[in-house]
């Protein structure tokens, strides 16, 4: 999932960061480097779960592609949290405004809510990540096949030979099959006109 378009959609639908959102690879190092007021949101990228492939000769496969959003608010007025708890629960329902149901891309089903979790609390800052996923398909155009079905010459000659099965076969033989002998032929020229 590009994360620019989660950030960009927070920034415009979540008023109470004032702006300050910004991505990271993951939450380790948060928060150490945080230098934003609080409160404030990191947008990371999760794991993709896929399902199982839904036709073994092509590629077509569901898959989530998840994301997080790690909330830090202010735990100084109580170091037990309750506050913080309290503006997270706000945070909570505003990320939920601004996401469920939005679509990412045009590839994406809506956003869907996949819970939440705490991630470090110290007597400054509590962080919290709320997780996220939108499922989409991936299809032929995304796999290896298409391309090099572009890349095949033109389909321009046609040739059928034809053995039918001998009517006059012995009956008592289950499946009777084709003689060896061609009883017709097609050729067919200039297929792509």
């Amino acid at each position: 999932m590009d994360l620019d378009l989660v950030i960009t959609q927070l920034k415009g639908f979540a008023p109470s960061f004032e702006g300050r959102i910004a991505g990271a690879a993951a939450f380790k190092g948060i928060p150490e480097n945080t230098a934003l007021e609080v409160p404030c949101a990191f947008v990371l990228p999760l794991s993709d779960d896929p399902e199982p492939p839904i036709s073994q000769n092509a590629v077509r496969q569901r898959l989530v592609d998840g994301f997080a959003v790690v909330v830090a608010v202010s735990n100084k007025t109580d170091e037990r949290g309750q506050s913080a708890a309290t503006a997270l629960e706000a945070r909570r329902r505003e990320l939920w405004k601004a996401l469920l149901g939005w679509q990412p891309a045009k590839e994406y089903d809506g956003v869907q809510y996949d819970g939440g979790s705490l991630q470090s609390m110290d007597r400054f800052q509590v962080f919290y990540m709320y997780e996220f996923g939108a499922a989409m398909e991936i299809g032929p155009e995304d796999g290896w096949e298409e391309g090099f079905l572009e890349r095949l010459p033109d389909f321009k000659t046609m040739h059928v030979d034809v053995d039918m099965v001998d009517p006059a076969a012995d009956r008592n033989i289950k499946y009777p099959g084709p003689d060896g002998r061609i009883e017709h032929q097609v050729q067919i020229d200039n297929l792509d006109q």
